[in-house]
């Protein structure tokens, strides 16, 4: 592929964009109706008595049933501190289920004022023309000083239990935002702000309750944000035309990248690669290699580039590290901003994406070196077979190595090709031999090093040995195969019960995140976390050492 015409595709690609976010718009403003809600501020403080307790959780319920259909309702808990419980939402048997588990803490209502706070900021992504309240149900334990204000009109349903409780001040409240007050049976009354109404379109909607178009369907109540298919689309081909302007500024050809991959093998004989030619430097674009740039240096000043590009030699990739380093980083950020998205914590999600990021690379690193380590090892009895062949027919060892790199299949051919060059340069062939199975970690292939120095400094039928040797690593591999056969129901098993508590839990982090709050904002939930985690590590590692069987 081409410059120009990656160019082209690439314009392509950002023109679908546009088209699509152009009809996610216009499917969006075709109907235009009155958004309302409300946002309830419910004291959890532990100041209140068993039955004031349930008597407060019963009113909000009452007002929440009391708002008709169209109404969203959000939850905010407060005591010391506040909690976004759910956002904005028409699902008001949601936010009914919502205040019913709402746990208690602390004995103080001190959050309020923050909580004022964070329930406008929360309405404000309704829109600036929305018609919206706030409910505040609290005995105000603890409170001082001057009433907090609010812009938007704020009802109360205070309670009065202990001497210290500031009834006054969430009166106060109310009287300067334009709220009401109400007695705690009366809570339902306050639902009458809101009265029973039918969309209307804009032409006929006073500027004071026109709003943006809303579908006719609220997000689901779980859900931090709403997902469409114009969305989805358009986002989809933005991020395939972000990807082919990077290639183009990275200066990569998809063409010849197996081109280059080859020349690789044949060319490097060495862990460190060589470096790029000045016309690539050319072609790679100022923002990809400032980024690449600075991840080198920071490798080379904590002196991990070497290791890291001998794994990625290893896992047979010819990607540099800096640059391995710049998409691990570009992957974790991704997996940051989707759990975040998922779990809609982000004190969580960010945390946890960093940490799946950084480990999915280095297992990805970990999976490819064993799977062309494992490839080795099945290739070498059939490359050890061809070589006593070559011995037998009269060539030399070299020469019956340089047919194996020439004939066989990779790795195989590639770690021959390294130890030959090794050779040229003046190394003992034993010695390069041992580096490739220290490389490979093959057991096998070092007993066929051994078998080699043997007959080299003792004499003898190299070729003889060396059928011996493939025979009996042959028995060894059917013996391996029969054991990884009987063990298949056990691993399966041991998967399974390792990635259920796992889905399970991140399944109900996104569908139920009111539920299992709890693990995260109480000390005993965090006790349990941790406890399940570790329960989870020793479990794994106790099944893997059960059915792991050497041969």
């Amino acid at each position: 592929m081409n410059v120009t015409r990656a160019g082209r595709s690439a314009a392509a690609l950002a023109a679908l964009a546009a088209v699509a976010f152009g009809a996610g718009a216009a499917s969006a403003s075709s109907t235009v109706r009155p958004v309302r809600a409300v946002m309830i501020l419910l004291d959890v403080n532990q100041s209140f008595p068993a039955a004031q307790a349930a008597a407060e959780q019963s009113a909000a319920v009452r007002y929440v049933r009391a708002l008709p259909h169209d109404v969203r309702a959000g939850l905010i808990t407060f005591s010391g501190s506040w909690t976004l419980a759910m956002r904005p939402t028409a699902a008001h048997q949601a936010v009914v289920a919502a205040i019913a588990s709402a746990p208690r803490s602390d004995f103080v209502s001190t959050g309020l004022a923050s909580g004022l706070a964070d329930a406008r900021s929360a309405m404000s992504v309704l829109g600036p023309t929305a018609v919206t309240r706030l409910l505040v149900l609290s005995d105000a334990e603890g409170l001082t000083g001057s009433a907090p204000t609010s812009a938007v009109p704020v009802d109360v349903v205070p309670w009065r239990i202990e001497s210290d409780d500031n009834q006054p001040m969430l009166v106060s409240l109310a009287a300067a935002s334009g709220g009401r007050v109400a007695a705690p049976p009366a809570a339902a009354s306050l639902a009458a702000a809101f009265p029973a109404s039918v969309p209307v379109s804009a032409a006929s909607q006073p500027p004071a309750t026109q709003s943006p178009a809303r579908n006719a369907s609220p997000p689901p109540a779980t859900a931090p944000w709403r997902f469409s298919a114009p969305l989805l689309g358009s986002i989809a081909a933005l991020v395939v035309a972000i990807a082919v302007i990077v290639l183009l500024a990275s200066g990569v050809s998809v063409s010849g990248r197996r081109g280059r991959r080859l020349a690789g093998q044949v060319g490097l004989y060495g862990p460190v690669h060589a470096a790029k030619k000045p016309v690539e430097q050319e072609k790679q674009g100022k923002v990809a290699g400032a980024a690449v740039g600075l991840a080198e240096r920071a490798l080379q000043a904590r002196g991990t580039d070497r290791p890291l590009a001998e794994r990625l030699d290893l896992a047979g990739l010819t990607i540099k590290p800096a640059e391995f380093v710049v998409l691990g980083t570009c992957v974790t950020f991704v997996l940051a901003a989707g759990l975040t998205v998922l779990i809609g914590t982000f004190w969580i999600g960010v945390p946890a994406g960093l940490v799946s990021g950084w480990l999915s690379m280095r297992l990805l690193l970990s999976i490819r070196i064993g799977r062309r380590r494992a490839a080795f090892a099945e290739q070498l009895p059939d490359v050890l077979q061809l070589i006593a062949s070559s011995l037998q027919s009269g060539f030399s060892l070299a020469q019956a190595m340089d047919a194996v790199v020439r004939e066989g299949s990779q790795p195989a051919a590639a770690e021959f090709s390294r130890a030959l060059g090794e050779t040229r340069i003046g190394a003992d062939l034993a010695d390069a031999l041992d580096g490739v199975a220290a490389r490979m970690d093959s057991q096998d292939m070092r007993w066929s090093v051994m078998a080699i120095r043997i007959q080299r400094s003792v004499g003898g039928n190299l070729a003889e040995v060396l059928r011996n040797t493939i025979a009996t690593m042959r028995e060894r591999a059917f013996l391996r195969r029969h054991v990884k056969a009987l063990s298949a129901e056990g691993r399966l098993s041991a998967y399974i019960l390792v990635a259920l508590p796992l889905l399970l839990g991140g399944w109900l982090f996104y569908s139920s995140q009111s539920y299992m709050r709890l693990l995260y904002t109480t000390p005993f939930g965090l006790m349990m976390l941790i406890g399940a985690a570790v329960l989870v590590v020793v479990g794994s590692l106790w099944m893997r050492a059960l059915i792991k069987v050497e041969v």
